[in-house]
C-alpha cells in the first residue's frame, strides 16, 4: 500500500478525556430557559429500551471549595436566562450569597444533559502539587453559539477573603521592548491547562517541524524548535499572567517538557500516515535526533504505523493503535537531575466512564540522557501514547 493513499487519524487520550468532560452541553436557545426537565425526558424517551428508566435531568451540582481564607460549599445551577450560570457560595457559618456568571458574547453556557454528568459543569483546579494553601480555581466552559466554528473557551473564578465570587483575569504582560502594553482578555481561549507547578500551568507547547535540519545538514536543536507558553496564577491580584519559558538546563522542569513534546511530536508519525520523509533511512535518521539509538529502534519496530522502502520510496501501512480513553493529561510530578541524565516522574489524569475526574495514575518515567556535556541530549525512556508498556 502506498503510504500517501492511507490516512487514519487517532485522537490523543487527552483530547478524548476533554471531550468526555464536555459531554452533554445543553441545547442553545435565546432568552429565558425552557423547562429543561421536560425537554430532557422528551428527547431521550424515543431511545429507551423496555424497562429502562429515563436519565435524571441535571438540576445542580454541589462541591467544596478552598477560598482565600476558608472553605466554602458551592452550589451550581442554571440561572434565569440561557446565557447565565447561578453560583451560590455558602461559608462555614451557613451564610450564603448567590452570584451570576454570564457567558462571553457569542458563546453559550455548557450544562450537562443529565444528573449523571453533573460534575462536568465545572472543572476545579486545586493546588495538588504541594501543601501551599492557594485558593481553588473554578473553571467554567462556554461553547460557541450555534453555527460558529470557534473553539470552546473558559472563565476562571475564585472565592476571595470576603466570600465574594471573583473572576480571575487573563493577562498578557506588557512587552516594553516592542512597546506593547499590558492586555486583559475577556476569557481564556482554551479549556485545558497543564498544571505543572503550584501556581503555574502550561498554556501551550508547540514544536516546529518545518525545518528539522540547518543549512549544513545538522539537526536543529530541540530547544530551538520547541516553544512553551505558561500561565502563572498571581492569586494575590486574582489573575493568570502569560509568559514564555526559557528552554535551557537552568530551567530543568520545562527543559524536560520541551523534550517530552518533541518525543510526542516524533512518535505521532507512527499513528498516522505522513509524507515528510522519502525513505526509511531519513526517517530513522530523524528519530535518532530525538531518541537514543535503542529507543528509536523500539519506536520504529513496535509502532502501529509500519514503514518500508519499495523501489527506493517510503511506503506505510497503518496498523492497530489503541488509546486508553480513560486517561487524560500527563504531567511531571518530580525530577532527578545529574550532569548527563534527567529523569522525570510523571502522573496522568484518570476519568471514569462518565468522564468524571477520579484522580491520578502513574504515568511512567521519562528520561533524557547524553554521553557527555559536549554531546546533545536524547530521549532514552519514553512511554509513547499508543503503548501501555
Amino acid at each position: 500500500m502506498k503510504r500517501t493513499a492511507t490516512r487514519i487519524i487517532k485522537a490523543a487520550a487527552v483530547l478524548t478525556a476533554a471531550a468526555m468532560l464536555l459531554t452533554g452541553c445543553s441545547e442553545r436557545k435565546s432568552g429565558k430557559k425552557e423547562d429543561s426537565g421536560t425537554a430532557a425526558a422528551g428527547s431521550t424517551a424515543e431511545t429507551l429500551t423496555d424497562g429502562e428508566a429515563p436519565p435524571v435531568p441535571f438540576s445542580g451540582y454541589t462541591l467544596r471549595l478552598r477560598g482565600e481564607t476558608e472553605n466554602y460549599m458551592i452550589i451550581i445551577r442554571r440561572a434565569e436566562f440561557e446565557d447565565e450560570i447561578s453560583v451560590t457560595v455558602e461559608n462555614n457559618r451557613y451564610e450564603s450569597r448567590e452570584f451570576i456568571i454570564t457567558a462571553p458574547g457569542g458563546y453559550d453556557t455548557c450544562f450537562p444533559s443529565d444528573a449523571e454528568h453533573s460534575s462536568s459543569v465545572v472543572r476545579v483546579i486545586k493546588n495538588d502539587i504541594d501543601s501551599t494553601p492557594i485558593p481553588d480555581i473554578m473553571q467554567f466552559t462556554f461553547s460557541p453559539s450555534e453555527g460558529d466554528e470557534r473553539d470552546f473557551v473558559s472563565r476562571m473564578y475564585i472565592v476571595d477573603e470576603t466570600g465574594v465570587l471573583k473572576e480571575v483575569s487573563i493577562v498578557t504582560p506588557a512587552d516594553e521592548e516592542n512597546g506593547i502594553p499590558e492586555r486583559v482578555h475577556d476569557y481564556l481561549d482554551k479549556t485545558q491547562l497543564y498544571h505543572t507547578e503550584r501556581d503555574k500551568y502550561i498554556y501551550e507547547i508547540s514544536v516546529d517541524n518545518s525545518n528539522l535540519y540547518d543549512e549544513e545538514g545538522e539537526p536543529v536543536p530541540i530547544r530551538s524548535r520547541v516553544r512553551i507558553m505558561t500561565m502563572t496564577f498571581d492569586y494575590e491580584n486574582t489573575r493568570l499572567v502569560s509568559g514564555l519559558e526559557v528552554i535551557s538546563e537552568d530551567n530543568p522542569l520545562y527543559f524536560g517538557y520541551a523534550w517530552w513534546a518533541a518525543a510526542n511530536s516524533a512518535a505521532q508519525y507512527f499513528t498516522i500516515d505522513d509524507a515528510r520523509f522519502p525513505n526509511t533511512r531519513e526517517l530513522k535518521s530523524f528519530l535518532r535526533t530525538v531518541f537514543s539509538e535503542q529507543t528509536a529502534k523500539r519506536i520504529f519496530d513496535d509502532a502501529p504505523q509500519k514503514y518500508t522502502d519499495i523501489h527506493g520510496e517510503l511506503y506505510g501501512m497503518v496498523g492497530e493503535s489503541v488509546f486508553d480513553s480513560s486517561l487524560g493529561t500527563l504531567t511531571f510530578s518530580g525530577y532527578e537531575i545529574s550532569d548527563n541524565r534527567m529523569l522525570f516522574r510523571s502522573r496522568q489524569e484518570r476519568f471514569d466512564e462518565n468522564g468524571a475526574f477520579e484522580g491520578y495514575t502513574d504515568g511512567g518515567n521519562f528520561s533524557i540522557v547524553r554521553e557527555s556535556t559536549e554531546e546533545p541530549w536524547r530521549v532514552a525512556q519514553y512511554r509513547y501514547p499508543y503503548s501501555f508498556n
